[in-house]
């Protein structure tokens, strides 16, 4: 595992990457309850996994457990719920309706603010590209004629006359005799 080479890398990570506080709407890693965050709190179906997690999810409205744990408050209206509904005032359908989530969707939907890193982004990938055009163009001198294919074609011939005794190199896949390449 990468954790025997390098102990820390995952400490060094989480901590010395985050350059911005995270934003607080709901879609974001911390605000996903798994198993283990799950004790305490009344599981009330199946999820959109299969694991007792909570998670504020627009494709899937349903988490698998309560994000309360359960308190007076709570309590007090579970009981009034078993009974008659008629009793129940708006405050306690409204309550009973937000209790088990973290946040409404109002709340969930809210723009992030994610779109401005998206925008530095493509900003900083055409501004290098747009720098490394300026450096092509103004910078850096023209490509030397030694990487033109009639100069390498002049310095093979030029091999050519000057090696013909030589054993190894171009002149041994030359015929001298025929003036053409050893087939």
């Amino acid at each position: 595992s990468r954790a025997l080479f390098f102990p820390r890398l995952g400490q060094l990570s989480a901590r010395s990457l985050q350059t911005f506080a995270p934003a607080q709407s709901g879609h974001h890693i911390e605000h996903w309850w798994g198993p283990e965050k799950a004790a305490g709190r009344e599981v009330v179906g199946y999820g959109s996994t299969g694991d007792e997690a909570y998670q504020d999810r627009l494709d899937y409205w349903y988490p698998a457990i309560r994000f309360r744990k359960e308190d007076n408050v709570s309590g007090a209206l579970r009981l009034k719920e078993k009974g008659d509904w008629k009793t129940l005032s708006a405050e306690d359908k409204k309550l009973r309706t937000f209790l088990p989530f973290r946040q409404t969707l109002a709340e969930f939907e809210a723009p992030s603010g994610y779109w401005k890193v998206m925008v530095a982004a493509g900003a900083l990938v055409i501004s290098l590209a747009t720098y490394a055009v300026l450096l092509n163009n103004y910078v850096y001198s023209a490509i030397p004629p030694t990487f033109q294919d009639e100069y390498k074609e002049a310095q093979v011939q030029r091999q050519l006359v000057l090696e013909k005794e030589y054993f190894l190199g171009p002149a041994k896949y030359y015929d001298y005799e025929n003036n053409q390449w050893k087939k």
